[in-house]
């Protein structure tokens, strides 16, 4: 597998803006891909992975944690498409096999609250 590298050139006369413009440019480059993000994650870091983040964090290049987090989770998922398109088909199996499971049950409850219907109104009628 080849990795494709790729250089971001900034040019700022105002060396305070250039966390600013560094951000834009990797946001613009790579973190385009995060929008939509209104699901929540909870997730356990080590020391050392949270220390870089913190410090992207930091120098703002993301505007928080979340969003370092996330940005790192869509490249990687992006990196393995190759493992999510290969586990994929036998996910959407799975999926379908507990459909028809809870289907199939849902039925047998079904026959069952029938039976127990139908018994307790003989029950009722005779007594």
């Amino acid at each position: 597998m080849s990795e494709k590298k790729e250089r971001i050139v900034i040019c700022c006369s105002d060396e305070n803006k250039i966390p600013e413009k560094v951000r834009e440019k990797v946001l613009m480059k790579l973190g385009h891909r995060l929008g939509g993000r209104g699901n929540v994650v909870m997730t356990r870091l080590n020391d050392d992975d949270l220390k870089k983040i913190d410090s992207l964090v930091e120098v703002e290049i993301f505007k928080s944690r979340s969003e370092a987090a996330a940005f790192f989770i869509k490249e990687g998922i992006q990196s393995r498409t190759d493992l999510v398109e290969k586990v994929m088909p036998t996910v959407e199996k799975i999926r379908e096999l507990r459909k028809q499971a809870r289907e199939s049950l849902g039925k047998v409850q079904e026959e069952e609250s029938e039976t127990t219907t139908s018994e307790e109104l003989e029950t009722e009628i005779q007594e």
